[in-house]
């Protein structure tokens, strides 16, 4: 469903119940979005904080890391004083990486946050800098724990990594949160899907055309027209963080008028279950058994995406694949 009806989105069903006349819901909890959010007292979020813990002097700067009865707290030292902060959630997966914020009320009670310094990253199974922190913190009273951000931005995060965010006031509601990307934030609320048995349902993933799906997904994943033009160009390698923006640059979205995010991807099942030996579904276009279509001008038949969408660094330690398809 569009971001603006997170705040009020009808009636949701209990997505436990999902499974019970569709089969995609039995792997989709394992996949990378329906674990995007996670309380930081979780026992994997636990779990990578107290490594951190273990090897946090040579990199602190002032900041450690104390887990207390599974809550984990920042504390603090700067020269504006010492103080300690409740660590409150966990941003993604773990397949790429996980980053930690703090939830802080401002003077008119709307929420704000503190992203943490430091990130785990599983390219390394280790801890760096946050992506988009600086290497040396500021001065400030907060500077060593991480980056404040206010409310419209603690707003925009927790909506790409939720299915349901209340709001009262500007003060996220979080007693009645749904964190994690879930069956009713892509296919909309469902309460009165599951009390027709089925009857009354959303036809938008059938009727939508290859650039509205696209988009669909890229409303947390980066539309093209939501960065300055002269940013997307072939040599950016910041582009590849923002898979959807590749995409629609690519020939292949360009001629098919077809492709989308779902052309290759099947987002009910996590990323391992979905391996084609490389090739992906480049097959559904350049099938060597299709003499019309067009193949591979190197002789190749496999591993197709390491040569046309190979993975590309984006933030140190981060790296992505590149969804802008082409010949380099």
């Amino acid at each position: 469903m569009p971001v603006d009806q997170l705040l009020s989105p009808g009636r949701l069903a209990d997505e436990s119940t999902c499974s019970e006349c569709h089969s995609q819901a039995d792997d989709f909890w394992l996949t990378g979005h329906a674990n995007t959010l996670s309380t930081a007292r979780s026992a994997e979020s636990a779990r990578l904080l107290s490594t951190l813990t273990d090897a946090m002097e040579p990199r602190s700067e002032g900041t450690g890391v104390d887990l207390r009865g599974g809550d984990p707290f920042v504390t603090f030292s700067s020269i504006a004083g010492d103080g300690e902060l409740p660590l409150n959630w966990c941003f993604g997966s773990g397949r790429h990486a996980r980053t930690w914020i703090s939830t802080l009320a401002d003077s008119q009670g709307a929420t704000d946050l503190l992203e943490f310094r430091w990130s785990w990253y599983a390219s390394i199974n280790d801890f760096d800098i946050t992506p988009g922190q600086a290497d040396k913190h500021f001065g400030t009273y907060l500077g060593p724990c991480g980056v404040f951000y206010d409310h419209p931005k603690a707003r925009r995060c927790f909506a790409c990594h939720s299915t349901y965010l209340p709001i009262d006031d500007g003060r996220l509601r979080f007693e009645d949160h749904r964190p994690g990307v879930t069956c009713q934030r892509c296919h909309g609320p469902r309460a009165d899907h599951v009390a027709s048995e089925g009857d009354i349902r959303d036809n938008f993933w059938q009727t939508a055309t290859a650039e509205e799906s696209i988009n669909r997904c890229a409303q947390c994943h980066r539309r093209a027209d939501e960065v300055e033009i002269d940013e997307i160009r072939a040599d950016n390698p910041s582009l590849a963080r923002f898979q959807p923006i590749g995409l629609v640059q690519s020939q292949c979205f360009k001629a098919s008028g077809t492709l989308t995010c779902t052309t290759c991807h099947d987002p009910h099942r996590p990323l391992e279950l979905q391996d084609s030996q490389g090739k992906w579904q480049c097959t559904q276009c350049h099938d060597p058994s299709q003499p019309e279509h067009t193949l591979c001008s190197a002789g190749q038949r496999n591993d197709c995406v390491s040569c046309h969408m190979p993975k590309v660094q984006s933030d140190d330690p981060l790296m992505f694949t590149d969804h802008w398809i082409r010949v380099r």
